[in-house]
């Protein structure tokens, strides 16, 4: 019953999550004017904006003009009810499902806006870094030392992977809004198993980009942004970052026998 509430809020939260998208990078207020269609402009009354239901309905147009409801809105309320399921799943009713559950509200409207923008918008940031000492201060999840040496480490070791990514491709590789990105981020993760995080993101990433390269979707040195695929690396290490770490050390560096 929980996890069914929890889920509900969560597509709650991401049709939330899509007005944030939409509106801080074009500068609009996140209170007004109401939700609108960006090609009509006829305000959506709240009966129509009922997650996930009112796309259904709707058969993904609007109801005036009949422009096609992007599929990132229904798609940001899936992520938001499953992350939000899961990570209830993961930390029960406690302080660490708050904390975290933030962190990938964050991470859904950090990837998206990197999606359309391949921007890395600082205000995003800003908010970010006040949640999660705000959060850590009231609720103590983690000591603030690692907090901030996590700061240092994830913004320290993007910086020194950008600075290498330069001299290997004599060109701008990471933006400096990827390096901001990580350091903020691991703020909510701590120090100590940074390098698992940041692998995870660059795994995915390179397995994506050659897999989009096989399929002629994408060419060598054409510009790919980075923050989805690093946010994907950072939920799975929240939800599995124990297991990999503990698999990894298994089976390549003290294997049984």
């Amino acid at each position: 019953m929980i996890g069914a509430l929890a889920f509900i809020l969560g597509t709650v939260l991401g049709s939330f999550l899509n007005v944030c998208i939409y509106r801080i990078p074009r500068k609009i207020s996140l209170v007004k004017p109401d939700s609108f269609c960006p090609k009509c402009g006829i305000r959506i009354p709240m009966y129509l904006n009922i997650p996930l239901l009112s796309y259904l309905l709707l058969k993904g147009r609007c109801r005036r003009c009949q422009e096609r409801i992007p599929i990132q809105y229904p798609l940001v309320e899936l992520l938001g009810g499953f992350l939000t399921l899961f990570t209830y799943l993961k930390f029960g009713l406690t302080p660490s499902f708050l904390f975290y559950a933030a962190f990938f509200y964050f991470l859904i409207v950090i990837s998206f806006i990197d999606l359309e923008r391949k921007l890395i918008l600082n205000k995003v940031l800003v908010w970010m870094l006040a949640a999660g000492l705000g959060l850590n201060l009231v609720f103590h999840i983690l000591p603030y030392q690692q907090s901030l040496l996590g700061f240092l480490a994830g913004g320290g070791l993007m910086l020194l992977f950008a600075f290498l990514g330069n001299l290997m491709f004599r060109k701008e590789s990471m933006g400096m809004g990827d390096v901001k990105f990580a350091a903020v981020a691991c703020i909510f993760l701590g120090w100590k198993m940074i390098m698992v995080a940041l692998f995870c993101g660059f795994l995915i990433a390179f397995l994506i980009l050659i897999s989009m390269m096989a399929l002629q979707k994408t060419s060598v040195g054409e510009y790919i942004p980075l923050g989805p695929f690093l946010a994907m690396g950072l939920i799975i290490f929240v939800f599995w970052g124990n297991q990999l770490m503990n698999w990894y050390w298994q089976t390549f560096v003290m294997p049984p026998g």
